[in-house]
């Protein structure tokens, strides 16, 4: 199996690792020569596909399959017109992106299929989380706890040309669910936890979630009902935030989320790449069994002069030269482009830890920064946590 990914940043060292992982030969193509996941791939292409088009259509020829990597809307709709003009699978489900990529637009299909979320302004009162429409993960997302606050936090999502999205801050447990879906029919996948830094980017994923079966029934039908309304044919991504025994769903993206399907694999074993191969080529649900086998911690960090951070996803996407290496310094798995005698400016790993629980899974994570410290010469650790106070 031969698969293009378009896009090689988050999305793509994604796509790209799990690739590798099915035993799947990669060609990825970015207009960027130095994108984030072009060590990860077999071959790696730069092209701007809009441009060149015949170059695009060379590589689309040779592949059996294309796994889109971004979330440029000229770009997919254009790239999946030539993919159906050549017989190319192309694996996403487009219409269903273009609801899910807009959160305005979001908020109107959950409100409409109802869907439980948080608590818009003003009715929720402080705090308040500002974030753009068009934006995903946590690019430009402010937490406000006053008027004055709020003012601010408005003005930088404006200055971006995006239209603010003002929510209920929910201090619970944040949860992600994968749910991949024939025509609506669905099948929801491991639901995992995420963490976050100070700036709200996601720096740590681990799974399994221990919670109640009564949020996991409710995650798994929240998941599977908003595949259903969406008549999803491919992948989306569920993250909610849990109020009582109630999650709140905050955001979903109908495409190849980053972070959790790794985590999902190491986890239990369930390739999201697979299964996006058996649905588009073989348009068929591949059977799934959403048994974890073991607890995996799986967290971004970056080396400073004198410091480990713990930072969010922002930091893999801005990196080069990154590569896979197993065994590194006693974490299973690292996707990194640390080394001794490299450029101090921008040294990044995210550490893959496995574990037959979480208790154990965070006993080895944390032998494994003190080996990572030790061999880079850094004296400081830290792992933020989401501001609470001023956000400016």
């Amino acid at each position: 199996m031969r698969v293009a990914v378009f896009g090689g940043r988050l999305q793509g060292i994604e796509a790209a690792y799990l690739c590798s992982k099915a035993g799947y030969e990669t060609v990825l193509v970015d207009r960027d020569p130095n994108a984030p996941a072009k060590g990860l791939a077999n071959e790696f292409r730069t092209i701007d596909i809009v441009k060149r088009v015949e170059e695009t259509r060379d590589v689309l020829k040779n592949v059996d399959a294309v796994l889109p990597a971004n979330e440029n809307r000229k770009t997919l709709a254009f790239l999946e017109k030539l993919c159906n003009e050549l017989g190319i699978p192309f694996m996403q489900d487009n219409a269903a992106f273009w609801i899910t990529s807009d959160k305005l637009r979001s908020m109107e299909f959950f409100l409409k299929s109802g869907i439980p979320i948080p608590h818009a302004w003003p009715e929720c009162g402080f705090p308040v989380i500002v974030k753009p429409s068009t934006k995903s993960g946590s690019e430009s997302v402010y937490r406000a706890n006053d008027r004055l606050q709020l003012e601010k936090a408005l003005e930088m999502v404006r200055n971006i040309d995006a239209k603010p999205v003002l929510q209920e801050f929910i201090e619970g447990l944040a949860l992600s669910l994968e749910v991949i879906s024939r025509k609506g029919l669905a099948k929801p996948l491991q639901i995992t936890g995420l963490e976050f830094d100070e700036e709200y980017g996601c720096k740590r994923v681990y799974a399994p979630v221990e919670t109640s079966q009564e949020i996991e029934e409710r995650m798994n039908e929240i998941g599977t009902r908003i595949a259903s309304e969406l008549r999803l044919n491919g992948l989306t991504d569920v993250q909610a935030l849990v109020k009582g025994l109630s999650p709140r769903v905050n955001e979903i993206n109908a495409r190849l989320p980053s972070q959790t399907p790794t985590v999902v694999y190491h986890s239990t074993g369930i390739n999201m790449a697979e299964l996006l191969v058996k649905l588009f080529v073989e348009d068929r649900l591949g059977s799934v069994e959403i048994r974890p086998k073991r607890a995996v911690i799986y967290q971004h960090v970056k080396a400073f002069e004198n410091e480990l951070k713990v930072q969010g996803e922002h930091v893999m996407a801005n990196a080069s030269d990154l590569r896979i290496e197993e065994c590194f310094f006693g974490a299973d798995e690292a996707i990194t482009n640390l080394k001794r005698n490299t450029d101090a400016s921008n040294r990044v790993a995210t550490l893959i830890v496995k574990s037959k629980d979480l208790r154990t899974a965070e006993k080895r994570m944390a032998e494994v920064v003190k080996k990572v410290m030790n061999e880079f010469a850094l004296e400081r650790y830290s792992d933020p946590s989401p501001r609470r106070g001023e956000i400016f």
